[in-house]
């Protein structure tokens, strides 16, 4: 194929235009390039310098858009003769049947060509329209990609539907939620025929040192099973054996995929190298696969898990994951375990059926996705369903322009049809025109949808399960599709609707004062302004809710002051002894309490509110024997220094707090809250002494203090004991010590000067965490934060919809009275009285919307029953408020047309007329 001359020569865009296009010929057939694509190029070439002298870049680019429209529209025109002739059907006939295809697509194409002249012609109305759409689509699009992701997309393994999480209950014991024992496991693994393989797992912290500095890191503990439950591999290296969880075996690691990346480069040598984990040497044995997640985006390794030998009945803690078996279902794992609960003391001869009767012992299998995201499951469908409220008002709004647009172009449509534009074509013409706006709609809504999601993952609640995994994909763009072709459809029936029935002969005749006879053509757009004002007050008595919500708890007394208070995890990891460890704590606290503005240090291994660290277990009262056949008292205890529940100031409300005496080998001594003297001792409790769990020692109580919220602002006061760090209770762990400063200034200013001090006790212990308690109150809210602000953003822009709505349709209604408002103050009316008219048009829509929402809100408060604390879903004080707001905003949002009207000059108006 020859080249024709010329071709090279020029500027350089037009030989760039002229290599783009050349690459889209090849998509034609290639007996057919063969024939004509030289021709074709040289056709583009001519045509293409034309454009780029004509119209520079901007000519250039609509000449390819045309030209590889063209070579498009022609493949697929050549391609349809062929495969007619491999049928044997006639050229003529598949011609003609493409030629009609085509004609359809090209006239289609004319429209839209048209609808966009036409809208450019108004581009306030279409911006305004375009942007609104784009605000409800994009809110949309974005919590429907959080949503997607968290709620019904699968988790990241293979048939991860099949993996089950067995639990237990007993509510008789005050502990609504227990996982699995070592003895557990090993009967179910044993006994169960709907499962294959059951796991352990125990999420706990490291701390981690070699190749990289020393950190503070998240690991989750695994049993060997683990691999064979989530169907899983290390992408390098080996998984856990059986070997590795022997009692004396050498220590080993798994990197998750990403820790593998960021903290160590992705070198695929690193299998075999060693690290330290808790000051103990350990071998990276292998690397997970990019796909793995755990529930946990923060957690850096797997480590083996060694399970009680003894495999007792023992202490629960253990998370408990398995797969079902083939051919078994959900129904059937549920049915089986439950009856293999009527045995456990077959199994355990330690336990008595007195006992689990009392304790009210349950058991329940859940699908793992199940249990991940049941407590934000109710936040997500709310926000979805709140932002769908949105996308309908901004709808409404939109409805509201094309309404009044077809009315302005009620002239127009009727000279088209004198003209012999048919009903069909001038359907075709407004659908044109939705999908014009609509899709522009859509691609701002789309951008504005992926600076939200961004947005939420990078400040959403560290909680909210399956964060890292949300982002657009194909299933988000197939439904951001589905919302602008629903609106495009929606919107084009709008005119048609308006122009159904109407005579265009009468209206040639009325010439332009068609559009202002008689009020009933208002009544659609009163209509949508009510709708609008309903919906928006379903969304304030929402977020209304919610907030009052927040404020009240964030008004409950956590029974300590967080203001002015740093807080820093110091980490020994496995440590040596507890006596060795309590004396480096102890020269750690020295050393901070020194620390210039501190006013009172201490230390814990666990802070209030965090839910961290804690134990609990039952309790024996030693002047209160227990009967065989009762259940025993539980509370939960914490290892604390002197100094700790001084420096939270918590109240000291009978005997003394814990000193360095019990901290160096006094008696065993123990301080507890109020609840735990009060339900269990009458309130005098100095003196008495307790046995925790299995422990052989008593420890006498010396003191009690005020209740702490220890598991949230929102949760029960628990019975509560603290106890010395050198306590010999064998299940009260100090690897970790938080350490609380008060202080005189500003808390967040003493950072560096904390870590310069721990360095100066040992430069190799990581500090972690280091924030104010204020922090860590406000992250203990975030998920409830995060709601609440949603619904209050998706609420405001509601009402700002509904108002801005309320006022474009009573200024339209204004102007198109004018003449008759002319007339009436003409003929002496009062401007008193033309605002009074105008307002009572606005007033009467909006208190009709009023109670169309109130209604309606009454209904769907009750979704947020789930959501609120210490409010009514029905709240009085809310509806009310919301609803007196909503007034009091129209009737701002009506009073600047209403005053408008007043001045009308009748002179003038009349004139007009």
């Amino acid at each position: 194929m020859g080249r024709p001359g010329g071709r090279g020569r020029g500027p350089a865009a037009v030989r760039r235009a002229l290599r783009a296009y050349r690459r889209s010929l090849s998509v034609l057939p290639r007996d057919f390039q063969r024939a004509f694509g030289a021709e074709l190029e040289a056709s583009f070439e001519a045509i293409a310098r034309d454009a780029h002298a004509r119209a520079g870049a901007a000519g250039l680019v609509m000449a390819l858009l045309r030209g590889t429209a063209d070579v498009l529209a022609g493949a697929v025109r050549e391609r349809v003769v062929v495969r007619a002739r491999h049928r044997g059907d006639s050229t003529r006939a598949a011609r003609g049947r493409l030629r009609t295809r085509t004609e359809r697509v090209t006239d289609m194409l004319n429209e839209l060509r048209l609808a966009v002249r036409a809208l450019a012609r108004r581009p306030g109305f279409a911006a305004v329209a375009a942007m609104t759409l784009a605000l409800g689509i994009g809110a949309n699009v974005a919590i429907f990609t959080v949503v997607d992701a968290v709620l019904l997309e699968p988790l990241p393994y293979p048939e991860s539907d099949r993996i089950v999480v067995v639990r237990h209950h007993a509510p008789g014991l005050n502990l609504p939620e227990l996982e699995n024992s070592a003895g557990t496991i090993e009967y179910y693994r044993e006994s169960a025929r709907t499962i294959t393989r059951m796991a352990a797992v125990d999420e706990r912290t490291r701390n981690l040192a070699g190749l990289t500095r020393p950190d503070r890191v998240e690991v989750v503990a695994v049993t060997p099973e683990f691999f064979d439950v989530f169907a899983t591999r290390p992408a390098l290296g080996r998984g856990f054996e059986d070997v590795d969880v022997a009692e004396g075996a050498a220590r080993v690691l798994i990197l998750l995929h990403d820790a593998w990346r960021t903290r160590y480069g992705g070198d695929a040598a690193i299998v075999g190298r060693t690290v330290l984990v808790d000051g103990a040497s350990a071998e990276i044995v292998g690397v997970m696969p990019r796909a793995f997640a755990w529930r946990n985006a923060g957690a850096v390794a797997l480590e083996p898990l060694q399970l009680d030998p003894q495999r007792s009945f023992g202490t629960f803690g253990r998370f408990g994951v398995a797969r079902l078996a083939p051919g078994a279902d959900l129904a059937a794992a549920r049915q089986e375990i439950t009856a293999m609960q009527l045995r456990l003391t077959e199994r355990f001869p330690e336990l008595t059926q007195s006992f689990l009767d009392q304790a009210g012992w349950q058991v329940s299998v859940r699908p793992l996705k199940e249990l991940l995201i049941e407590d934000i499951r109710p936040a997500l469908w709310v926000l979805l369903g709140t932002v769908g409220l949105v996308l309908l008002i901004a709808g409404a709004n939109v409805a509201n322009l094309f309404l009044v647009r077809a009315e302005a172009r009620q002239r127009e449509v009727a000279v088209r049809s004198a003209l012999g534009a048919g009903r069909r074509r001038l359907a075709k013409s407004f659908l044109a025109e939705s999908l014009v706006l609509s899709g522009a709609g859509t691609v701002a809504g789309v951008l504005l949808a992926y600076a939200g999601v961004r947005a939420l993952v990078t400040r959403g609640p560290e909680g909210l399960p399956r964060l890292h995994e949300v982002g657009m994909d194909a299933s988000v763009f197939g439904f951001t599709l589905l919302l602008g072709l629903l609106a495009a459809g929606v919107l084009a029936v709008v005119p048609l609707a308006r122009y159904a029935g109407l005579s265009f002969a009468n209206a040639l005749r009325e010439g332009g004062r068609g559009n202002t006879a008689g009020r009933s053509r208002h009544r659609a757009r009163q209509a949508l302004i009510a709708g609008q004002v309903a919906l928006a007050l379903v969304l304030l008595v929402g977020s209304g809710l919610m907030l009052r919500s927040a404020i009240r708890l964030r008004a409950v007394d956590p029974g300590f002051v967080p203001g002015g208070v740093l807080t820093a995890g110091v980490s020994l990891g496995t440590g040596t002894s507890r006596a060795a460890d309590a004396v480096f704590y102890q020269h750690v606290l020295d050393a901070l309490a020194g620390l210039p503005g501190v006013e009172a240090a201490g230390a814990a291994n666990a802070l209030p509110i965090e839910m961290t660290g804690l134990n609990g277990s039952s309790f024996h009262i030693e002047s209160r024997p227990r009967p065989e056949d009762q259940l025993p008292p539980v509370a939960m205890y914490a290892a604390v220094m002197p100094g700790f529940l001084e420096t939270l100031q918590v109240p000291l409300l009978a005997g003394r707090g814990l000193d360095r005496r019990d901290q160096d080998g006094g008696r065993p001594v123990v301080v507890v809250n109020q609840t735990l003297a009060t339900r269990f001792l009458d309130g005098n409790a100095i003196g008495e002494r307790l046995r925790f769990g299995d422990d052989e020692d008593w420890v006498e109580i010396v003191g009690v203090v005020g209740d702490v919220r220890t598991f949230g602002l929102n949760e029960d006061i628990r019975p509560m004991a603290y106890m010395p760090i050198t306590t010999r209770n064998r299940s009260v762990t100090i690897e970790l010590m938080k350490f609380v400063l008060r202080t005189s200034g500003d808390p967040g200013a003493l950072a560096p000067a904390v870590r310069r001090a721990v360095e100066g006790v040992d430069a190799t212990v990581p500090v972690t965490a280091v924030r104010t308690l204020d922090d860590v109150v406000a992250a203990s809210l975030a998920e409830n934060t995060f709601t609440t602000l949603l619904l209050m953003i998706a609420s405001v822009v509601a009402l700002l919809l509904g108002v801005i709505g309320l006022y474009g349709v009573i200024s339209y209604v204004v102007g198109q009275w004018t003449q008759e408002i002319g007339v009436r103050i003409a003929l002496g009316a009062q401007p008193a009285a033309v605002r009074g008219m105008v307002l009572r048009q606005g007033m009467v829509v909006t208190v009709a919307g009023v109670l169309l929402g109130l209604a309606a809100a009454l209904g769907a408060s009750r979704l947020l029953s789930s959501l609120l604390f210490e409010v009514s879903a029905r709240d009085p004080l809310t509806f009310a408020v919301v609803a007196a707001l909503l007034l009091g905003v129209s009737l701002a949002a009506t009073w600047l047309p209403a005053r408008r009207a007043a001045a009308v000059d009748p002179l003038v108006a009349l004139r007009e007329e």
